[in-house]
């Protein structure tokens, strides 16, 4: 073999191992950028949480700016009578960053006890639907009876662990202290409230029934908040 086929076979040799290399090279570098891909969201997304174990967490301070909206309506009972009220919640008008926080219910009949000192049984019932709501937080107050002439207040908690109060909350960044308010939904549906009348006559004796009626006036106040964040130095 002369020195010129040896020379020839070792080029073609040296190419086609090259060509090995640079295939195997580009293979372990997309593996690579797969396995740095995978790593970055794995600490980023799955691995938040133990991250911000060892994470210095900030104070901040939340507070509440509120405001309210009023629906009324004025129905007259009959003796006996139950009679359901739906107030549609999407009827209000919510402003931009506001969310529904309570609603409180006051129910008022027309009648006053004058001289006989009798006054009608009224009983007021938030009744339990599909509306988005706290309905087993221990502050509700869903049902009410009364028959010496006094409103009966009732209350709905809407949004989770909202009274209103300024609280302080610790976490590692804004975002973080405000998941809890950034919720949205709730209040969404119908207030639902069953009335009941059971009319008391003078002295238990009405012969002529004057007294077989009674004018209630149902107000549901809703009060909204939207959220402040301050971080405490």
């Amino acid at each position: 073999m002369s020195s010129n086929e040896g020379n020839m076979k070792n080029v073609l040799s040296n190419l086609t191992s090259n060509r090995e290399g640079n295939r195997f090279a580009l293979i372990s570098f997309i593996a690579t950028l797969i396995l740095i891909s995978y790593t970055g969201y794995d600490t980023v997304v799955l691995r938040t949480g133990i991250i911000s174990e060892f994470a210095d967490d900030n104070e901040y301070l939340i507070t509440f700016t509120t405001q309210n909206e009023t629906m009324q309506e004025v129905v007259t009972l009959q003796d006996d009578e139950t009679r359901n009220l739906q107030f549609d919640l999407s009827e209000i008008i919510i402003p931009e960053g506001y969310s529904i926080g309570y609603i409180d219910v006051s129910v008022t009949s027309e009648e006053e006890s004058g001289i006989s000192g009798q006054c009608d049984s009224v009983a007021g019932d938030i009744i339990m639907n599909d509306l988005a709501a706290q309905w087993s937080d221990p502050g509700n107050n869903l049902s009410g009876q009364d028959s010496s002439c006094i409103p009966i207040e009732l209350d709905l908690a809407i949004y989770p662990n909202f009274n209103g109060e300024s609280i302080t909350v610790s976490a590692i960044n804004e975002y973080q202290a405000l998941l809890n308010w950034s919720e949205e939904g709730w209040g969404d549906g119908s207030l639902s409230i069953d009335l009941d009348l059971d009319v008391n006559a003078p002295l238990g004796f009405d012969p002529l029934n004057t007294d077989s009626d009674e004018e209630i006036t149902v107000d549901v106040y809703i009060s909204l908040f939207a959220v402040s964040i301050q971080e405490i130095e």
